[in-house]
């Protein structure tokens, strides 16, 4: 018998390896559910930690085998998955090391290592090193085998140099940064007798930081036209000796910055104004340049999300480059809360008035946070000063029961958050007395409660062993983020939503999500709370309202769940195995795999050509010759293939497939026939600003797919990334103006587009727009349901009307985002104000927020901030402002919409020429 045990001390090189396989591993969108339900029940952020807590797990591995086409065997029950004791993990480990060596016999996997299961449980560097590189071998397997593994959002190549982009603006900012803080330091010590060391300290180490990110500068500048070919170890520079000084110089700042904070205060208090403004100004910046380190690691994680292994020759050096930043993060982190914690002893013991005996703050272990919170009760105006320690969390009040500050007052600019590691918090820099209210052992909490807004609550054990709660109040997101992140270390549960997101059974609810690429993935209870959705929003995501995960292993998965991902469920073919080499119905994924997806799109509420003749539909079947082996492009709920037309052999086209098939016959039935209604109005349409149907094929795909000219250009929004840069307002007008005139085409003809976005308008060889893919989200309803329809919410969040959506409970108290209403030409028109915002900034709404926080924006009823007045005039920006009214009735019609684009194209005409 194995001992479940992890290596208690890994190797660098064990962690350094880990670091390298996992985002490829995220990347593998079967894989994916795994690791989120590892860093959801171990809360672990470690590579290394969470590699080996998902591998433990014993039926993970098991998945990578099977998209090598090695389906499990039929004596390996499927129900044991959902059981987490040590012999059923052996069990499927014990599999994968067979299916392992036979693979090497079929010559399918290079031989290799030869794996024991104790080299997983044994808690030995050198075992789950031979794990890992076993893994390797594997994915090298399936790289070289199975193209369309690693699957990215459609916009990645934007989204790389956009943050290859911030990478460089910022290093520049950071830079200019370093300069004012060393003049600002050397104008403070002149004429002091000695110099004081504090100062001293900042201006020797501001030589060698300016040394080594003009070095850092020097190379971004050079490889940024260059994506994907970046040499990040070059240009970080881990072996040069600047690189060693810069790290020393980080780690000195940091250590006297406490006492650097100290002598600049006297300065703000003593000085002349001056004098004044440069202490300040220190303040302000020497922190911000302490986290730049921070900052790197934040940006190029983000860059391995949006960068293929195959695609990338240098992605092992964003690897090791994202490690070696987190590591030297990591390590200032450490330094911070160790000499915060010392001076928090002496103000502990300065300002505490009443205070148990017992409780010596000095002995509770490392001080992680300090903050003051509203309690959140009737009484309004109370606060507490709170400090979490890893050993207990303290809260505080005056001697008049209510702190004196909080951390934002009127009149006073808000505390910046999030507080780092070596700076005091809000609570610490107070004078008032402490009294000890609450004293709560961290191994005590129970349950922590989050809201959407600003409210958190903790359930905690008393010493009597009953239930307590403590409820608090923040004052904004990144105070909010920062104590959940902090809290989420110490609780056994996180409950996220306004309400019970269990049945009736005291179950989670299993959630069904999808990723970018258009590949689905059901996971099992207690599984992720963000899940990317399709191509529509340009990597937008969607955040399940409702959702409590819990670290009980005896009930982590649903063995009702389970047998499908292991060869006992549904066995639809996933999107990518269409036409592929070998079928990945063998993987028994879940049903939803072959599901489709994309923007919310119901019947209009007046359908035309309801009598529409299929036979009007050209038949290609057999004339269209597929290019290439895969998809040109992978969408929401369809892949697009480019072919060639037979009868015209210099003509190409595109071919759209739907991916899903249904296992109910009376309901493919109705969806045939559904589709030819659809396909038949599609045909009938005529008008240059929409894409023409050229006819149909049922070669490619389980349903008649739809041929139509092949666009070179691409997207508006692939379009504007190419030519952005010399587009006029004139040019961009211009284009609104064509996309106006198609949807008021479609709105003539009652048909709803429901699916409005940058990715949805095509530009064809001559310049001009041709809308695309309207109404066929009313066909996903067909196949899957209402529930695609409420999910689908997510892939257009960025452009969709989300006041058609709410958050509403069944009566099994089951939570989601709901439709409220059908979608009708008035939710064209706020697409429409979204479209004309995205093409006039050149950027996509809500750009400067990731996927999960836009969600979030748009339930406040938060719109998009606006671009500077050089990209969006007042009358553009007053007329975006209409199309996004509240209220749908008060938006302009398409008739309207259509001349408010042309006036502002003619004023844009006689502005340019009167101006050139």
């Amino acid at each position: 018998m194995s001992v479940l045990q992890a290596p208690k001390a890994p190797s660098d090189h064990l962690r350094r390896d880990s670091a390298r396989i996992l985002p490829r591993l995220r990347l593998i969108i079967e894989f994916r559910p795994w690791l989120e339900h590892t860093k959801l029940t171990k809360r672990t952020s470690s590579a290394f930690a969470l590699l080996w807590e998902t591998f433990a797990l014993g039926a993970p591995l098991a998945t990578l085998l099977n998209l090598l086409g090695s389906p499990p065997p039929r004596d390996l029950n499927p129900d044991t998955a959902a059981d987490l004791r040590l012999p059923h993990r052996e069990k499927y480990f014990t599999n994968f090391i067979q299916r392992v060596q036979l693979l090497e016999l079929q010559q399918k996997i290079p031989f290799g290592e030869v794996l024991r299961v104790q080299d997983l449980f044994g808690g030995t560097n050198s075992g789950f090193a031979k794990v890992l590189k076993t893994v390797e071998r594997v994915l090298g397997a399936l790289q070289d085998s199975y193209p369309g593994l690693f699957v990215l959002p459609n916009d990645a190549a934007h989204q790389r140099t956009a943050i290859v982009r911030e990478l460089l603006d910022t290093e520049r900012s950071h830079i200019a940064t370093l300069r004012m803080t060393g003049d600002s330091a050397e104008l403070l010590s002149e004429g002091g007798d000695p110099m004081n060391p504090c100062l001293e300290c900042l201006i020797v180490n501001r030589a060698m930081l300016k040394q080594y990110h003009d070095h850092v500068l020097n190379l971004l500048e050079d490889v940024t036209g260059t994506p994907g070919a970046e040499n990040w170890e070059q240009i970080f520079a881990f072996e040069d000796t600047s690189r060693k000084k810069a790290v020393g110089a980080y780690r000195s700042i940091c250590a006297n910055y406490l006492e650097l904070a100290d002598v600049l205060q006297r300065y703000l208090d003593d000085s002349e104004p001056l004098l004044a403004s440069h202490a300040q100004m220190l303040l302000n910046n020497v922190s911000f340049l302490l986290s730049r380190t921070f900052t790197y690691a934040s940006l190029l994680e983000e860059l391995l999300s949006f960068t293929s292994p195959t695609e990338s020759s240098t992605y092992n050096s964003l690897c090791t480059t994202v490690f070696h930043l987190q590591e030297a993060s990591e390590n200032l982190n450490e330094m911070g809360h160790l000499l915060r914690t010392v001076r928090s002893a002496r103000i502990f013991k300065g300002r505490a008035f009443k205070w148990r005996a017992d409780i010596d703050p000095s002995e509770l272990g490392n001080l992680l946070l300090d903050d003051v919170l509203a309690i959140d009760t009737a009484s309004s105006g109370q606060r507490y000063a709170v400090f979490l320690l890893e050993m207990m969390l303290l809260c505080c009040i005056d001697s008049e029961g209510a702190t004196d500050r909080g951390p934002q007052q009127d009149n006073e600019d808000p505390y910046p958050y999030p507080v780092r590691a070596w700076d005091l918090g809000p609570a610490l820099r107070q004078m008032t007395p402490l009294n000890l209210v609450h004293a709560i052992p961290t191994t005590r909490l129970r349950l922590l409660r989050l809201s959407y807004s600003d409210t958190f609550e903790l359930e905690y054990l008393d010493e009597n062993n009953r239930t307590n709660t403590l409820g608090l109040l923040t004052t904004c997101s990144e105070q909010h983020d920062q104590w959940r992140a902090a809290l989420e270390m110490f609780v056994p549960s996180v409950f996220v939503g306004p309400s019970s997101s269990l049945d009736a059974d005291g179950q989670d609810i299993l959630s069904e999500d999808e990723d970018a690429g258009g590949r689905r993935r059901s996971h099992a209870r207690s599984w992720s709370l963000v899940a990317r959705k399709g191509p529509c929003s340009e990597s937008s995501s969607l955040l399940r309202q409702d959702a409590c995960y819990t670290s009980d292993q005896e009930s982590l998965l649903s063995p009702n769940l389970l047998p499908r991902f292991f060869g006992g469920g549904s066995q639809d073919v996933s999107p990518l195995a269409i036409n592929t080499t070998f079928p990945r119905n063998h993987l028994g994924l879940p049903d939803a795999l072959a599901g489709f997806s994309g923007p919310p799109t119901p019947p209009p509420e007046i359908e035309p050509y309801v009598d529409a003749n299929p036979t009007l539909l050209l038949d290609l079947t057999g004339q269209i010759r597929r290019e290439g082996s895969y998809p040109q492009a992978h969408g929401g709920f369809a892949d697009v293939w480019k072919g060639v037309w037979d009868c015209q052999p210099d003509r190409w086209v595109a071919i759209k497939v739907l991916r899903s098939r249904l296992d109910d016959r009376q309901m493919e039935t109705k969806m045939r026939k559904r589709l030819a209604r659809e396909l038949g109005v599609w045909k009938r349409l005529d008008h240059k600003h929409v894409l023409k149907l050229l006819g149909t094929v049922s070669d490619f795909g389980p349903y008649e797919s739809m041929v139509c000219p092949w666009l070179e250009q691409g997207s508006v929004s692939k379009y504007m990334e190419r030519r952005g840069d010399i587009l006029s307002m004139t040019d961009r007008l211009q284009m609104l103006c064509e996309v106006a005139d198609g949807l008021h085409y479609l709105h003539e003809n009652s048909i709803v587009h429901g699916d409005l976005t940058g990715s949805n308008i095509l530009i064809d060889d001559e310049g001009k727009v041709k809308l695309c893919d309207f109404g066929l989200s009313s066909i996903v309803v067909e196949l899957c349901g209402t529930s695609s329809l409420t999910s689908g919410i997510g892939g257009a969040v960025r452009w969709a009307d989300a006041s058609l959506y709410t958050l509403s409970t069944d009566d099994d108290a089951k939570t989601d985002t709901k439709a409220t209403a059908a979608i009708t030409t008035r939710s064209d028109i706020y697409s429409f104000g979204s479209v004309t915002l995205e093409i006039l900034s050149g950027r996509i709404p809500y750009h400067y927020l990731r996927d999960i926080q836009v969600v979030i924006e748009v339930h406040k009823g938060n719109k998009p901030r606006r671009p500077a007045q050089s990209f969006v005039t007042d009358p553009q920006w007053d007329f975006i402002q209409r199309c996004w009214a509240a209220d749908p009735d008060t938006r302009p019609d398409c008739t309207e919409v259509v001349r408010a684009m042309q006036s502002l194209h003619r004023a844009s005409l006689e502005f340019r020429r009167h101006t050139y």
